[in-house]
């Protein structure tokens, strides 16, 4: 292309002589009653919608007139009101016409443009291909595999189904609603239960429906699919198909159709999942509980969200009648942020006054978005494959940045560009984005404290157990109420044990009848085994008269009860060694931090200060951190710090007994636990089980640094959380 076609000067845009590429197609259509022109990309598979205007502009275009032989025409005819409105509308389509690409100069022959074209697209996949972080694999053509599977299905998209589908929609939300409980407590196992590889297997199978369900609505509407492949993302796979041809469609309806058909099926596979999770139970349940979650979360967090181009974008761009809402929001962004940093003068963006702030604020969210994704994907690769990842990172900090800012900076700095920098705002910028990033990582501190987890309990709480099984027949006290030492709490009845102790004191006075008898008789060694019959009978009786006395639990010493619902477990059975209650000794409480391993540093340099806590509904106050305990556990401090009991601790369940289904939660990753003692007026003031946080200072270290592991540790848990999950 002509270098100066690409100088933003109004003087070379209105002499430039553009060339259209003979392969585009278009295609005229109303959108409501507005007609627009489509245009077809068939090299490259994209589709552009533009007004009735510029296509007229367009039409025009024939690399012999300049842009102002175009205008002159145009005003001539009187299909412009001025020769003003007919310039800026010629500059406008002139510079989105080579910026799209579907313009060459005069010095490229036709051949030399499609072997460009044919080498930018054959670089893009190689791209594609070597990034390890996302990876895009085309496959086979599935066009005809679609026409055969398109009568099978074809019920799928009817009104009787769409009626079925609400319905159903409608019932799985009030048997979630209902079950919502098991819900939360199951969540926080989720993925348990199953290996990674049956995991996959549900994730690629849902997938393949998604991608069968956009194809078939394609099909259906006169569209094609000339492609399917695979993408990777960090090494996950998912299922794609090249449904562009959905832009030929005259009714948005339609599009919105094949957006949304995906969506749509995996949708009601989650409500058939949900049903099922609520009516079954064992493995049958699990299968239910994780295909719903993989077909509903997943779909909606992934699949919906209107920031990248899947389904959620082409529905909203339709929704909003604004064609090529990405390219437009991202190329305004592009091009303000340019002239920010360099000086460069604005180039118009081809949209509607009234879509301007519509895609202008579109392209500023896409922008971060994609920058979140991006960087959450490298960090997740490092983290995940640790030093592997390392490598992945740097490919993928390369590819998505490094290659994107080196092309921009090689246009505007080479010697055959003509783009009017500015060299003052440059260096301006360039100061003022080292500068931030030396503040950044050497100058600005991280915040010098941190948090964690705290819960209130008696330091010598005392938990009293049974010594013999049985069924609990009273309980003679109540949550709170102060006891004496000795005081008897509980009884317990198991008449199995009673009747074997008096059986025993009936065979031991038998015994010593026998015994008076032998020696009455005479019969010395009869006599002597009997009296060793005796001495094994007491001994037994001895066992015996302890288990029976174990039927009776006495308080150790003075306090008082917080056992909670003990009222509800009068008449349940007991085993031994089961915890019956709680007691502790008055004013004697102290808070147990949960440490994660990452701060124990951290928390080590604590001991013997002060540590700030924080409770609710209470004013800050602070005490001394006396130890911290140097075995870490998968036990929870207290069952209230559990996710499950809206605690901030994720953990996943697990069976402690295989002949009970009985849940039993433990951590994701062992935690220490730090002791901080109370005065007697601060633990008067404070309730056992009381939820709260504990404040410590921190290993001095920069913001950046502060972000960056707080952003690893993040990913690391929640990449943890899944890993471990599906382990069990």
């Amino acid at each position: 292309m002509d270098s100066s076609i690409t100088n933003p000067n109004t003087d070379l845009w209105l002499e430039s002589k553009l060339t259209l590429r003979s392969e585009l197609k278009f295609d005229t259509r109303w959108e409501g009653d507005t007609p627009v022109v489509v245009i077809e990309d068939p090299v490259r598979s994209k589709y552009f919608q533009i007004g009735e205007k510029e296509y007229r502009f367009i039409a025009l275009i024939d690399g012999q007139r300049t842009a102002q032989d175009i205008i002159d025409l145009l005003t001539v005819s009187k299909e412009f009101p001025n020769n003003r409105v007919a310039t800026q509308l010629a500059i406008e389509v002139s510079q989105w016409l080579v910026q799209t690409n579907l313009t060459y100069g005069k010095d490229q022959d036709s051949g030399q443009r499609l072997n460009n074209q044919s080498d930018k697209i054959n670089r893009q996949k190689i791209m594609a291909w070597i990034n390890p972080i996302s990876c895009k694999f085309r496959i086979f053509n599935p066009n005809q595999l679609l026409a055969k599977a398109q009568p099978c299905f074809q019920w799928v998209f009817s009104i009787w189904f769409f009626i079925l589908w609400c319905a159903t929609g409608l019932y799985a939300s009030g048997q979630l609603y209902q079950h919502w409980d098991q819900f939360s407590i199951a969540s926080t196992g989720i993925l348990a239960g199953f290996s990674w590889f049956w995991l996959l297997v549900i994730w690629v199978l849902l997938k393949l429906i998604h991608e069968l369900a956009h194809g078939i609505t394609c099909r259906k509407y006169g569209g094609e699919v000339p492609e399917a492949g695979i993408l990777f993302i960090l090494f996950t796979p998912m299922a794609y198909v090249n449904v562009t041809s959905m832009w030929r469609f005259t009714n948005r309806w339609h599009r919105m159709a094949v957006s949304s058909a995906g969506m749509y099926v995996e949708l009601f596979i989650s409500f058939i999942a949900v049903i099922t999770w609520t009516k079954t139970s064992g493995v049958t349940a699990d299968i239910a509980f994780n295909v719903f979650i993989m077909s509903s979360l997943t779909t909606i967090l992934f699949n919906a969200n209107p920031l990248m181009r899947f389904d959620g974008y082409f529905l909203l761009s339709d929704l909003l009648n604004i064609p090529n809402l990405y390219s437009k929001g991202t190329k305004w962004f592009g091009d303000r942020t340019l002239s920010l940093l360099f000086g460069l003068p604005k180039t118009a963006n081809l949209c509607k006054s009234k879509e301007l702030r519509t895609v202008a604020i579109y392209g500023c969210l896409a922008f971060f978005w994609k920058l979140s994704i991006s960087l959450s994907l490298i960090i997740g690769a490092g983290v995940l494959f640790d030093g592997l990842g390392l490598i992945f990172s740097v490919f993928g900090v390369t590819l998505w940045f490094g290659l994107p800012i080196y092309r921009t900076l090689k246009l505007l700095f080479t010697q055959n560009s003509r783009r009017s920098i500015s060299l003052l705002r440059t260096a301006l910028s360039l100061c003022i984005l080292t500068s931030l990033g030396v503040l950044l990582f050497t100058t600005l501190k991280a915040p010098a404290i941190k948090s964690a987890p705290a819960i209130v309990q008696f330091s010598e709480e005392t938990n009293l157990r049974t010594d013999t099984e049985g069924f609990i027949q009273s309980i003679l006290v109540r949550e709170g109420q102060r006891v004496q030492k000795g005081q008897l709490l509980v009884v317990l009845d198991n008449p199995e044990v009673s009747n074997e102790a008096n059986e025993l004191i009936r065979m031991i006075e038998e015994s010593e009848i026998q015994y008076r008898i032998y020696r009455k008789q005479n019969e010395k060694s009869l006599a002597l085994a009997e009296q060793t019959k005796q001495k094994e009978l007491k001994e037994q009786l001895k066992e015996k008269t302890k288990a029976v006395n174990g039927l009776k639990i006495s308080a150790p010493f003075d306090g008082f009860i917080f056992q909670r619902n003990l009222t509800n477990r009068l008449g349940s059975f007991v085993h031994r060694g089961d915890e019956i209650l709680t007691i502790a000794p008055f004013n004697t409480k102290e808070v147990v931090v949960s440490i994660d391993q990452s701060d124990l540093e951290s928390i080590h340099r604590n001991v013997g200060n002060p540590i700030k806590i924080i409770m609710p509904g209470l004013p800050l106050f602070q005490s001394k951190l006396s130890r911290i305990n140097p075995r870490a556990s998968t036990i929870a401090t207290h069952p209230s710090l559990c996710a499950h009991a809206d605690g901030p601790l994720p953990v996943r369940s697990i069976t402690r007994d295989k002949n009970t289904q009985a849940p039993y939660f433990e951590l994701l990753s062992p935690r220490f636990n730090a002791f901080i003692e109370l005065k007697e007026t601060q633990s008067s003031r404070l309730r056992s089980g009381q939820r709260g946080r504990a404040i410590f200072s921190t290993v001095e270290q920069s913001l950046g640094d502060y972000f960056y592991v707080a952003a690893s540790e993040w990913l690391e848990a929640k990449i943890r959380f899944a890993t471990q999950s599906a382990a069990f």
